[in-house]
């Protein structure tokens, strides 16, 4: 809806590689901003990107992003509004993240303060119900109906049963209850994973501390090339995400994400032992 092929899209760097793969089905150009564990994407670097190239959209996910588990605090996220406001470019929020802190309260989007219709604003309840439902929601900027009219040609009609459901969970107030477990499980199973990664892995090795969600971000020491020990870690039977899917230009082939939201027992256990013995 905002891009055309060839447009330039500004990203946060490293970004979930799902979004890459649709950038380029889409014919875009990424430009990638660096993006900081603690305080979310360089608004210093978004500036000068914006005052340098033709950025036709900025995508973000300011709440928990995967793979960094960043939530970007509330000032920085006005200021990028204001940012993007100034150079008349539109948001796209991704906050499929936002419903699982690992502690506090439920942080609020950057749609919160949009007045002027530049965010667009897209949820789902794939990362906290079931993937398997495949509902998700947008709440368009400017052009409702152009928004309603693609996704009409595109999708024909909606996965009504599954949306049916979902207003019953969310009516009769179980999604609440719900996100109240998930996120103490999700909390419990970070904790564990940051734990056993501190007592396994190279003595070097710096671990993120995501604020939501439940991934784990890896620097790793010396000259390890986490693509090549993907390869290797497959043939022991042991799956993780290397680092150069989480960029456009390949960077970050020394780290690697963890996904800790998976049932612990022996079996995981193993895992992370093969996968230190091969470091």
């Amino acid at each position: 809806m905002l891009t055309r092929p060839g447009d330039t899209v500004a990203i946060e760097s490293p970004t979930y590689y799902g979004l890459l793969q649709v950038i380029e089905s889409l014919g875009l150009k990424a430009l990638e901003i660096p993006t900081d564990p603690i305080q979310g994407l360089s608004l210093e670097a978004l500036t000068l990107a914006l005052e340098r190239w033709p950025v036709a959209a900025c995508v973000m996910v300011p709440n928990f992003s995967n793979p960094l588990g960043t939530r970007m605090p509330d000032s920085r996220k006005q200021v990028l509004l204001r940012l993007l406001a100034d150079h008349d470019v539109p948001l796209v929020e991704d906050d499929i993240y936002g419903d699982l802190p690992l502690s506090g309260t439920r942080p609020l989007p950057i749609k919160a303060w949009d007045r002027d219709g530049l965010v667009y604003y897209c949820s789902s309840c794939s990362k906290t119900l079931s993937a398997g439902m495949r509902v998700g929601w947008l709440v368009p900027g400017r052009d409702f109906q152009r928004a309603q009219y693609l996704q009409f040609i595109n999708t024909v009609s909606v996965a009504t049963p599954s949306q049916l459901a979902l207003a019953h969970f969310l009516e009769k107030g179980h999604y609440d209850r719900y996100l109240r477990r998930v996120r103490s499980l999700h909390a419990k199973a970070v904790a564990r994973m940051t734990d056993r990664v501190t007592e396994l892995f190279p003595a070097d090795t710096r671990v993120s501390r995501p604020e939501g969600g439940f991934v784990l971000w890896l620097e790793l020491p010396g000259r390890v090339n986490t693509t090549e020990l993907a390869e290797r870690a497959l043939d022991a039977g042991v799956n993780f995400a290397p680092g150069a899917l989480f960029s456009a230009s390949g960077k970050f082939d020394y780290c690697l994400r963890l996904n800790c939201a998976v049932r612990w027992d022996n079996r995981v256990e193993r895992a992370l032992a093969r996968l230190a013995a091969l470091l």
